[in-house]
């Protein structure tokens, strides 16, 4: 494409769009060492969302929690007036193991 021109021809513009459409597509690649290197819909086609999983494990009378979820629970546990001096230490070391993580 020439950059210098005031202008630019419909062709030069139809083949920087394609240039661009392609570079798009390589950004669009992600790489998982189990899964090698493929696009997010592939991705997407592989694995569920955490909402879906979610919802089919309540179907099971099964409560999946986030650890945000349970770093928020361990949080108001430890700040609660009615928790005893034991759950407060027993909330910290969880807290500590999850903070760990991160």
């Amino acid at each position: 494409v020439d950059l210098d021109a005031n202008s630019f021809t419909s062709e030069e513009l139809k083949k920087a769009l394609a240039k661009m459409k392609e570079s798009e597509k390589a950004e669009r690649k992600v790489s998982f060492p189990f899964l090698k290197q493929c696009t997010l819909q592939e991705v997407r086609k592989k694995f569920r969302p955490i909402e879906q999983l979610k919802e089919e494990f309540e179907k099971l009378n099964m409560k999946i929690e986030t650890d945000y979820e349970i770093i928020v629970k361990l949080i108001s546990k430890f700040n609660s007036s009615a928790s005893t001096l034991d759950e407060k230490v027993a909330a910290l070391y969880d807290l500590e193991y999850y903070v760990h993580q991160v």
